[in-house]
């Protein structure tokens, strides 16, 4: 308006001057021109949102590369990745930058900072080369003192929580609450014990499948040979991976974990001992120290306890050490000097198709996050990027989505009046945790030195493992995370009935506080939408309101959920990745269940949230704002990938390729098909529609 006035007196003056003979007005060109106006942050919102789009692309035939394809030509697949993308990939490294300055501020301060103490640590590299293997000793030591199997699992409860982190040799284990009665701890033993990423690996009888496992062989020959003993590294080796494929074939497929019911199976100590006879428990749960365990002891796969007693009893006790020592150089070689980094990097490229490492401070800063630091981080980490404005929206969109599900529970003609009461009665009783928990972890039991970036490694994966020892068939601690606040991830817990959104996934390409709302209905709302489905896909639906694993459905509801379940699961087992590489319907269940209600909570919070408070601006003059929303759903997802990493986590994820989490939900979503006029025949409109929720 201001400038409005400016320019009619300018025009008045000049027309004054030519009436009384003050001269010809200059030329046009020769002009004061106005300034352009201000660039707005909506302006470059929406700059932003268009330069990833692919206009040439019908959203009606890909719509995944219609919203994604100016991003996908723009941006290739850095070296130190196999997999990158705008949220998982870009706003991860924003993230990471923050925590960074964190750490490098904190490394320049007092020397008794952990933080900074860990980080001094784990970039002197010099030290760390120069310490060689030398950290090792202590464990090297107990390993080659092993001298039958009552040795062999004492000294695996000793190492099992701190140096290899839970997991490693034989199996893995966790401190959990009980599936049945959430409201204590549980302590659950799992199949593990394997080098490679999972069974599938071993069992493969293609041709690639077996090129893999010789050159799996080839390199744990390598890393045992920097041991000091090249020439004993390949028979060494050879024992190793063939007792590795004898434990993998007494383990169950993947998907066939994800049955609750099926991988309960609280036996106690008692019940162990009497199914795996032959093993020293006793002398494992003396060194465990975890305090009185009795009969809160959960097996996932008992036949995997079973089999491992005739295993070990057949195996040499000179194999079992090499299998120790080469889990023990596994699980640490990243911590270790520049050989061991290198020949363990050999095996990340063959499986990932990893090109490069990532520079040493980034992966410094993962450590430090993910490896027992990542709540004390948290706390400077939500100062510096999450303002309390932001979380209160996205507890609004938190109750938006909750209120859109709550109210579709009543339109499901195949649900009957009693199963509907209850999943109503589990909606109301859902738990939210927003940005950061209410009472971080206490650290200051945790000696961390500057000097010894390995032991710094062990102290924390022992903390973290054995922080509720002592706690076992005792009381939950609802409080607790199992996330750090900078991760860009989300969570729903079953056991807690909780959904849990920490700080780092509530920013950009998923939420802000500054988007149109479209835009955060598409982005976190679909992550909201997501993790509530959680609660009831084929897992989650088997807990209660409280947590507790029982059905609670009437026959007539599982059976018409199951009919439903499965037409997604064959939606998806139809596609093929790569070549001969499909998607593994049934391990994707859970996952691909919670993307189609993710997206259809999302549209369905969105218009909930327009009849409350009135229609917005549009942020883009050729989107509506129903468009944007999905547009900003599959942005989010916007991708990249090695082949290797395609094909190992089509073995070993439960969640289907980016691309196929974006058009397959869409394709069976009528809401979809109606913003963008997609008509009947088209390949983002499916002939028969899968729906659940």
């Amino acid at each position: 308006m201001g400038r409005g006035r400016v320019g009619l007196r300018a025009t008045l003056a000049l027309a004054l001057a030519g009436a009384c003979g003050g001269g010809k007005p200059p030329p046009s060109e020769d002009r004061p021109k106005p300034p352009p106006p201000p660039v707005t942050p909506q302006d470059e919102l929406a700059a932003e949102v268009r330069a990833s789009l692919d206009p040439s692309v019908d959203p009606c035939v890909d719509f995944y590369r219609y919203a994604c394809g100016g991003w996908l030509a723009t941006h290739p697949l850095p070296a130190d990745r196999s997999r990158h993308g705008r949220g998982f990939g870009e706003l991860v490294d924003r993230n990471n930058k923050v925590l960074q300055t964190i750490l490098e501020e904190a490394a320049a301060g007092p020397a008794a900072d952990q933080l900074g103490a860990f980080y001094r640590a784990c970039m002197n590299e010099a030290e760390i080369d120069a310490r060689g293997l030398a950290p090792l000793d202590p464990y090297l030591a107990k390993l080659d003192a092993i001298a039958d199997r009552r040795a062999l699992m004492a000294t695996l409860g000793e190492l099992h929580l701190g140096i290899f982190g839970g997991g490693g040799p034989l199996f893995a284990l966790r401190i959990e609450p009980d599936a049945r009665e959430p409201d204590h701890y549980l302590l659950t033993f799992d199949q593990g014990g394997l080098g490679l990423p999972d069974r599938d690996y071993y069992l493969a009888e293609d041709e690639e499948g077996k090129a893999l496992l010789a050159r799996y062989e080839a390199h744990v020959a390598t890393m045992l040979g920097l041991l000091g003993d090249p020439a004993r590294a390949g028979e060494e080796a050879a024992a190793v991976v063939a007792l590795e494929r004898s434990i993998a074939a007494l383990g169950r497929p993947r998907s066939e974990l994800r049955r609750p019911e099926a991988i309960y199976n609280r036996v106690g100590e008692a019940g162990l001992a009497a199914l795996a006879p032959g093993l020293a428990w006793d002398a494992y749960f003396a060194a465990l120290d975890l305090g009185t365990v009795g009969p809160a002891l959960n097996l996932t796969v008992p036949e995997h306890f079973a089999g491992l007693d005739r295993l070990l009893a057949d195996a040499p006790i000179e194999t079992l050490r090499a299998y120790l020592r080469w889990h023990l150089l596994h699980a640490n070689a990243a911590h270790l000097g520049a050989p061991l980094v290198a020949a363990d990097f050999e095996l990340q490229r063959a499986l990932t198709g990893l090109r490069e490492l990532p520079p040493r401070a980034e992966r410094c800063t993962n450590l430090a996050n993910n490896g027992g630091l990542g709540e004390h981080l948290g706390m400077s980490f939500v100062r510096r990027i999450f303002p309390p404005a932001s979380k209160a929206l996205a507890e609004t969109l938190i109750a938006a989505i909750e209120a859109a599900f709550d109210a579709g529970l009543s339109e499901l003609e195949w649900m009957d009046p009693l199963t509907r009461g209850r999943a109503h009665e589990k909606t109301a009783a859902l738990r939210n945790k927003v940005g950061y928990p209410e009472r971080y972890r206490d650290l200051h039991e945790v000696t961390i030195d500057d000097g010894h970036h390995l032991e710094n490694v062990a102290a924390l994966q022992a903390f973290v493992g054995r922080r509720h020892a002592g706690e076992i068939g005792g009381p939950v601690d609802r409080r607790e995370w199992e996330m750090p606040p900078a991760e860009v991830n989300a969570y729903y817990s079953p056991t807690f009935n909780e959904m849990v959104f920490p700080a780092g996934i509530l920013q950009p390409p998923y939420f802000s506080a500054s988007w149109p709302m479209a835009m955060n209905f598409g982005g976190i709302g679909m992550v909201i939408g997501h993790e509530l489905t959680h609660g009831f896909d084929d897992e989650g639906r088997q807990f209660d309101a409280k947590g507790a694993l029982r059905e609670w459905w009437e026959p007539v509801a599982a059976e018409r959920f199951g009919e439903r379940a499965k037409c997604i699961e064959d939606a998806y087992s139809a596609i093929e990745v790569l070549p001969g590489v499909k998607v593994n319907g049934a391990l994707t269940l859970g996952e691909n269940i919670a993307d189609f209600g993710g997206v259809k909570l999302a549209s369905a919070g969105y218009r909930r949230w327009v009849a409350a408070h009135g229609p917005e601006p549009r942020l883009l003059d050729e989107l509506s704002n129903e468009q944007l929303l999905y547009v900003a759903f599959a942005q989010g997802w916007c991708s990249l990938s090695s082949p290797e990493i395609t094909r190992l986590l089509a073995v070993v994820d439960p969640h289907s390729p980016p691309e196929l989490r974006v058009n397959v939900p869409l394709a069976h979503h009528p809401g979809f098909a109606e913003a963008f006029a997609c008509a009947p025949g088209t390949p983002m409109r499916a002939p028969a529609i899968c729906e659940i929720w």
